[in-house]
Parts: structure tokens; C-alpha cells; sequence
């Protein structure tokens, strides 16, 4: 028989094999802990100090060698040619003619080696293409990129009711909350992602550089489950940014041959004198929607209240089209009276701007040539002027808020008249660059903008100069005069604007009369808002010595923004560790993760690790003594009890109560621990006095019904319910507690289970497919009810009760084994005296067969 140990690669001399006095341990299963493992170790051995061993432990035998006490890496022992341990050598005593120490499989890594202090949400990128509501429906019909995927989508779009359902009845009556009726009103951000655990843990693992295999990932029924979306209800839900557009048309008075409907929000301030009349669109009554592009996030529009807000910080291409139509209809109430103008004597803005403060009703007219807005004077020689119908550059010291916009119709006075424009029509946009008003002026401004919008530059009034202001943009902007009683014109900026800034739409004008009833001169609206994510650096601006942006610039440049795909890593959970979420993960399913290789890992169940192969047995009848055997036993607790974490305080565990008890005032009250929590206990028939206790980090997924009309006494769907009870308990509560929102709740699993077609977005309404879940996995070949129940097919039956028959027990005989049935104990069963065992532990082996090793063997049942 021959030994060889390598260490380092490398040979090591041995004075015999007794010499090495080698013993090997190894335990595969301990039912009491519910576990299956394969630790490794032996006993203590010893090597000569051979020149050739010296030099393969680096001389550490000579006293000035420092570092001498160390673990040595590629450590494996063959018996006749057989490897039966690849591990590594732990030195622990060295004198002047040996050397000490223990040969063993060390721990291998874990997640948490790997991951360490790593967050769900930063574990790299896990891009899937994504444009917009429309893709819902691609990743819930199995739409999805197959070539990556195969037939599990990488994530789902489920209906799940993190709160009440979205509301808006027109007459503000509310039905029921569990009634999915024509007044909800969904869009993207009701529909977080719920991804799939198997395909997030390899794309975790594929971005640190490891795979991810194993029996658990091959499972089908760990295969197909997903898990819900958490995070704190303020985290932003990290969609793409992408192109958004609103239209719409207001005018102030509806209707006047029948019912005039005037605009509510219409609100006058005396301005240099004279009465204006200012309307902000985006709360406005008489603003009618026509059309809104959105992935579903950045426009709202619900009752009056509309809000544009910018997703992510960056240069977007802006361009807003509008076009002003004064009308003839008149009308008299005794707050307002509605008149006919036209071009020549009234003057409106209409003009986007930053909504900072809420309070639109302070905006002033913008479009003046001289101060503040530009260092000049009415009569100066040197003042400079727009082109007829080109932009008027608004500085900060002006309007610090402004962005864009159009004026149209004549002012009348000096400093709000270009003298090159008779048709007093022309495109406004914030002056890109300093303020004129720096370095710091004595009144604090030291505001500044960065945009770009074509302009061929200003000139005297005479037509000739400077050509200051002109800005190389390849794309139009203009303003222009159709008649007296229309105008219309189009703005194509580059704009830096910043994640979550709102902007308004504002329509001022001039009114007459300084009291009530006040006047607005009758005039409709038109326009278009549309808003491209386009360069993420400032620096694609070109801007002189000045700082002033002024070109070339190419408008058609490709974007720097990925506007077609969505990081589902930044929807996974900010708050919990990756190692922690892999470790309660494999808890909650009895799950092993284990390191196989340099980058490899296996995501096995445990009971696949228990050896089944009939094929595959080591006969010890002939060599263990039947008659000296003997038994001891598994000491399994009396009690296993597992469980999900569980919130009494859900509306779904509520829901799940039937047993009532009296409180002191008379009055029947659920029972709040009487509910269904998902969990189980079994009993085994043992005698020990432990109990094994277990609670996953995950919850319970509970349904709700959602009718479709009140007058429906069965649901028409079953959605999952992650959401407080206060919020349903009152039935006359809706719009106050409609804002309630609980995505900070427990993960919980499910299984998609089918979908139903829902319409998203109040204004294009998109017709999406939505996806069910459900909480049991059911094909024809597995089955799987996602409870610890002690129930058939539950996940306590399917993955937990591991060899917990009690009337079982260890079976313990001493045998010989050769080297090639060492190497194998993993993957066999015993026979002995006729039956089959199970290996749980051997301890004391010996491959030199000098002294018998001890196995405990576990009788195998059925």
C-alpha cells in the first residue's frame, strides 16, 4: 500500500507510512440540527526534516525564519493512487527533526466572504431591455429573451395591493375598497418588479465573478419563484428615464352658447399699473389633457393636478410648441368678464419655468429687451436686439426660474418692445451662461443657467453689430404671426435640469381694470411639452472664454442616457446585506450554498445530498461485527416548529382570523393571534425535552378578493395584499388613507399563476397584461404550497424532514474500508446484515487499515 502526501505541489518524504499515523474524520448528516453537511478533518501527523521537506515548508525549522506557524494551500493524500482528501496542512509544532501538524478540508467561502457589507441594491447591474408600460406585458406572457432566460421570465409585473387601490371617482364618491372599478387609476409605479430568485442569485454571483449551479437552481420549483419588491416607501423606484411628453389646450371659459364652464383657478394682480391675469395649466380646471407619452413616472395627472418631474439630472432636448388663437366669444358674470382682442393689444406668455416655490400667481411678464433682464437702457446707442422672430435670451436676474416660452401680441410699452419686430412674436429661453449681474452683485444674484437654443445672435437697431448671443445650434426655434387673432411657434433647447424639479406651464396676460369683475381677454391654447433624457455631462455644451454657451452643437448627437433598459439590481432591497439575504434564503427553503471550485458555487437542496443509489452500495457484511454492535440514539427534539415572520397588523393575516373573543366592554373582537401565519409544527414521538425553532426573515403571502362591482359577492381575482388594516378597516376613510403606501413590509414568495388585462394611464390608456400570483407551485411532475405546514407538499414535508422517523436510530459498527470506498461515502449507501443504511458519521479511519474506523450509520426507510 502507498501514501502520498503533496503539499504545494510538491512530494513530501515520509520515513513510513505508520509513521504518518493518519485518522480521518468525516460527518455527512446530523438529523437533530435538520442539516446535511460533509466536514473533513484528521488527526494530528507528522513529516521528517528532510532537506526536501524543508525546503517545501521554506526552512521555517531555522530559528531566525519568521512567519513559521502557517496554513499551507494545496494539501492532498492519495492512498494507492486514490485521492481521499484535497484539502490543506494546518502547521502546528516544528522541532529540529520534524514537523507537526493537521491535514483538513478548511471552511470553504461563504456570501459573505464574498460580498461582505454589500447591499441587494449596489451588487452590480442587471440590465433587461425596457421602454416602457408596454414591456409589462412582454415579461408576464413569457415575452422575455429566451436565448438568456430560457422559459422563467427574469422578473414579473404583478398586481399587489401595497396599500388601497388608486382612486379618483369624478364625483368624489368612492366605492368599496376591495372594488376594481373605472375609477382606479393605474400607472407604472403601481407595478414594481417582483424578480426571480434563482435568475437574481446567478446575475449576484455572475457580477463577483463566481457561477451559480446546483440542484436548488435546477429545482423546479425553486426554479420558477419569485419574491416581492421591498424597500422604504420613499425610495425612488428606479426606472429608466426616458422621452415624456403632455399636450393639452386651455382656454377660460367653456362653452358659452350652452353652460359656460369658466376656468376656476384663474388668479389677477395689479402689474406697472395694469391688471394681469395668470393661469398656471397644471392646476388648472379648463385644462384639458389630449395626449401624455410616458413610462408611467414623471407625469401625474389626477383630478386638477397635474406634475411634470424630471427623473434624473442631466441635459434633455426640450421642445414645446404652442399656438394662441384670440377668439371672438364674449361673456359677463360677477367675477369675470370675457372680451374679444386680438395681436395688437393684447400681449401673453406662455412659458415653462421652474416650479420652486408652488406659487405660480407670482410670475411676471419675461419678455423685455432692457433691465433688469439686460444691462441696457431705452434710447442707449450701443442696445442690441433679437432677429424678428427669434429668441429673447431671459437672464437669471430676470426670471431665475425661467426656461422657456413664447410671447405673443404687442406689450405697448418701450422696454417690452423690440424695435426689429413689428409682429411682436418671439420664442423666450434662459440665457445660457452667467448673469450679467456677476461677479456678485450688491443684490445677491449669482445665478446662472445652462442651455443652448439656436439663435444667429443680437444686433443694433439699425440691423447691423455685434452679432452678440448667437449660439451655433443646429436645430430651429421660432415665433410666428399667422394673423391678427393667431400665432404659433416651436422651441428646441438643450436644457440642464435637475432630478426632481417640477415644471409648470404659465399663461399670463394682460387684463383692464384694477378691481372686480376683472377682465381676460377670450383666447385658447394649444401646446405640446415634450422632454428627451440626453447627455448626463454639463460639459457637452460649448461655451466660449465667458462662459456663455455658444457652439457648434450637434442637436442630433447620440444620447449618453440608456433610455431602453431598466437595472433590476437597483430594485432589490437597499436595506439588507446580500450575504444576509442569501442566508436567510437558504433557511427558509433548507437550502446549502457551497464553494466548489476557485469560481464556482452550488445552490443545493439538502436532502438531494443524502446518497439514494441503489447502485451504488459498500457491503460491510463481511467485514463488521453484527453481534458488537450498537445503538444510540438520533436525539431528535420532540418539536419542530418553523414559521414566517408575521405582522399581526396586516390586512391580509386580519382577513385570515375566524375566532372571535369578548372585550370588556361586551364587544366581539377577532382574536389577533388566531390567524393563519403560514406556519407549522411536527411532532416527532421523541423523548428528548429540546424543541427545534425556526422563523424565516420572509412573511407570509396573503391574498385578497377584488370585486368588480359593489353588487359582486365573489371576487374576480385574488391579489397579493401587503398592507396595514388600518387602511381597510374604515369604509369612509378612501382619500385620506389612499396615500398609505407599505412596500417596506417583508419579502414574501409566490408563483405567477396566470394574468389579467388592465388598463395603465389615464390619458392613453395603455391595455396591459398584469400578472397573478399565487402561493402553490403545481406542474405534473412537482408540487409545492409555499407554508411550513405540516401538510403534503408543503415546503416543512418537501425540504425540512430530513431521516425524522423516530423510530429510527444510530447504528454504530467498526470496520475496515478501503481507500477507493473512503472516497465515495458521499454518494453511498451501506448494507449491513441484510439492510441498507445511510452514512451519518466515520471517525477514526485509517488508510492504512492498522486500527478500524467507527461508523454511525442511520437505517434507510422504504
Amino acid at each position: 500500500m502507498s501514501i502520498e502526501l503533496y503539499i504545494k505541489n510538491r512530494l513530501c518524504d515520509i520515513n513510513s507510512p505508520e509513521s504518518l499515523g493518519i485518522r480521518l474524520k468525516r460527518q455527512f448528516i446530523n438529523p437533530a440540527e435538520l442539516s446535511v453537511k460533509d466536514a473533513q478533518m484528521s488527526y494530528e501527523i507528522t513529516l521528517p526534516a528532510t532537506p526536501n521537506n524543508n525546503e517545501i515548508f521554506s526552512h521555517v525549522n531555522v530559528e531566525e525564519v519568521q512567519g513559521k506557524f502557517r496554513i499551507y494551500e494545496d494539501a492532498r493524500l492519495y492512498v494507492d493512487g486514490i485521492l481521499i482528501l484535497d484539502g490543506k496542512f494546518r502547521l502546528s509544532e516544528i522541532t529540529q527533526d520534524s514537523y507537526k501538524g493537521n491535514l483538513g478540508v478548511p471552511a470553504p467561502l461563504t456570501a459573505k466572504d464574498i460580498f461582505g457589507e454589500t447591499m441587494m441594491n449596489q451588487a452590480g447591474k442587471w440590465l433587461i431591455q425596457f421602454t416602457g408600460v408596454d414591456d409589462i406585458t412582454r415579461y408576464n406572457t413569457g415575452g422575455h429573451d429566451k436565448s438568456v432566460y430560457g422559459e422563467i421570465s427574469p422578473c414579473i409585473f404583478p398586481l399587489v395591493l401595497y396599500g388601497l387601490l388608486p382612486k379618483y371617482p369624478s364625483n368624489n364618491i368612492y366605492s368599496a375598497k376591495d372594488v376594481f372599478d373605472k375609477s382606479v387609476r393605474l400607472k407604472l409605479d403601481h407595478f414594481p418588479p417582483s424578480v426571480n430568485c434563482i435568475h437574481m442569485l446567478k446575475k449576484i454571483f455572475g457580477n463577483a465573478g463566481y457561477s451559480l449551479t446546483g440542484s436548488a437552481a435546477d429545482d423546479e420549483r425553486i426554479k420558477n419563484l419569485y419574491v416581492s419588491y421591498k424597500n422604504n416607501n420613499d425610495y425612488e423606484l428606479p426606472w429608466p428615464p426616458s422621452r415624456m411628453e403632455i399636450s393639452g389646450n386651455w382656454q377660460p371659459v367653456i362653452g358659452l352658447d350652452a353652460w359656460p364652464i369658466r376656468e376656476i383657478g384663474l388668479g389677477h394682480q395689479i402689474f406697472d399699473g395694469r391688471q394681469r391675469i395668470v393661469i398656471n395649466y397644471f392646476g388648472a380646471s379648463n385644462h384639458r389633457v389630449t395626449a401624455i407619452s410616458d413610462n408611467g413616472k414623471n407625469i401625474t395627472n389626477e383630478g386638477m393636478q397635474r406634475t411634470l418631474r424630471i427623473p434624473a439630472t442631466g441635459l434633455y432636448k426640450l421642445t414645446f410648441k404652442a399656438k394662441l388663437e384670440m377668439l371672438d366669444q364674449e361673456h359677463d358674470d360677477p367675477l369675470v368678464r370675457i372680451k374679444r382682442g386680438n395681436l395688437d393689444t393684447v400681449h401673453t406668455e406662455i412659458k415653462i419655468i421652474r416650479n420652486y416655490t408652488g406659487n405660480a400667481e407670482t410670475t411676471k411678464f419675461d419678455n423685455t429687451f432692457y433691465y433688469n433682464n439686460r444691462n441696457q437702457t431705452v434710447g442707449m446707442p450701443d442696445a442690441v436686439f433679437p432677429r424678428k422672430g427669434e429668441v429673447n435670451f431671459i437672464d437669471p436676474k430676470q426670471n431665475k426660474d425661467f426656461i422657456a416660452g413664447f410671447a405673443f401680441g404687442k406689450y405697448g410699452e418701450d422696454t417690452y418692445t423690440n424695435p426689429l419686430d413689428n409682429d411682436h412674436c418671439n420664442p423666450m429661453a434662459i440665457f445660457g451662461g452667467p448673469s450679467w449681474t456677476l461677479p456678485l452683485g450688491s443684490d445677491g444674484v449669482t445665478e446662472r443657467a445652462y442651455s443652448a437654443i439656436k439663435s444667429s445672435g443680437y444686433v443694433y437697431s439699425n440691423r447691423e453689430g455685434p452679432n452678440s448671443y448667437k449660439v451655433d445650434l443646429n436645430k430651429e426655434t421660432y415665433a410666428k404671426r399667422a394673423n391678427n387673432k393667431s400665432a404659433y411657434g416651436e422651441i428646441n433647447q438643450v436644457i440642464w435640469l435637475e432630478k426632481g424639479e417640477t415644471l409648470d406651464i404659465i399663461d399670463i396676460s394682460f387684463s383692464e381694470g384694477k378691481g372686480i369683475p376683472f377682465t381676460i381677454y377670450n383666447h385658447s391654447v394649444d401646446y405640446s411639452l415634450s422632454l428627451e433624457p440626453f447627455q448626463h455631462s454639463i460639459k457637452w455644451l460649448v461655451a466660449n472664454k465667458s462662459d456663455i454657451v455658444t457652439g457648434p452643437m450637434n442637436w442630433n448627437d447620440e444620447s449618453s442616457f440608456n433610455k431602453e433598459e431598466v437595472n433590476l439590481i437597483r430594485f432589490l432591497p437597499a436595506e439588507v446585506k446580500v450575504n444576509d439575504w442569501i442566508e436567510n434564503f437558504c433557511k427558509a427553503f433548507n437550502l446549502r450554498l457551497i464553494n466548489t471550485g476557485e469560481t464556482s458555487f452550488e445552490l443545493k437542496i439538502k436532502g438531494s445530498d443524502i446518497a439514494d443509489d441503489l447502485s451504488d452500495i459498500i457491503d460491510l457484511d463481511r467485514r463488521a461485527n453484527v453481534v458488537q454492535r450498537r445503538n444510540e440514539s438520533l436525539k431528535l427534539p420532540y418539536l419542530y416548529e418553523l414559521g414566517f415572520t408575521v405582522d399581526t397588523g396586516e390586512e391580509g393575516y386580519y382577513d385570515t382570523i375566524e375566532e372571535y373573543v369578548t372585550d370588556e366592554k361586551g364587544y366581539e373582537q377577532k382574536k389577533i393571534d388566531a390567524g393563519d401565519k403560514g406556519g407549522g409544527q411536527y411532532y416527532t414521538g421523541s423523548n428528548e425535552t429540546t424543541k427545534l425553532s425556526q422563523t424565516s426573515s420572509f412573511s407570509y403571502n396573503w391574498h385578497k378578493g377584488l370585486r368588480q362591482d359593489e353588487a359582486d359577492k365573489d371576487p374576480f381575482i385574488m391579489v397579493p395584499i401587503i398592507a396595514d388594516h388600518e387602511v381597510w378597516e374604515n369604509k369612509y376613510d378612501y382619500a385620506e388613507m389612499m396615500s398609505n403606501k407599505y412596500y417596506d413590509k417583508a419579502q414574501r414568495f409566490w408563483y405567477k399563476s396566470g394574468f389579467v388585462n388592465l388598463t395603465i394611464n389615464e390619458i392613453d390608456k395603455v391595455a396591459v397584461d398584469i400578472a397573478l400570483v399565487d402561493n402553490v407551485y403545481n406542474d405534473s411532475q412537482h408540487r409545492l404550497m409555499l407554508n411550513y405546514k405540516n401538510e403534503h407538499d408543503s415546503i416543512m414535508k418537501s425540504f425540512f424532514l430530513l431521516l425524522t422517523n423516530n423510530d429510527n436510530c444510530y447504528t454504530i459498527v467498526d470496520c475496515y474500508l478501503t481507500a477507493e470506498e473512503y472516497s465515495r461515502l458521499n454518494k453511498s449507501l451501506i448494507k449491513l446484515n441484510g439492510d441498507l443504511y445511510h452514512i451519518a458519521e466515520v471517525d477514526g479511519y485509517d488508510p492504512l487499515k492498522k486500527g478500524q474506523g467507527t461508523m454511525k450509520l442511520i437505517r434507510k426507510i422504504g
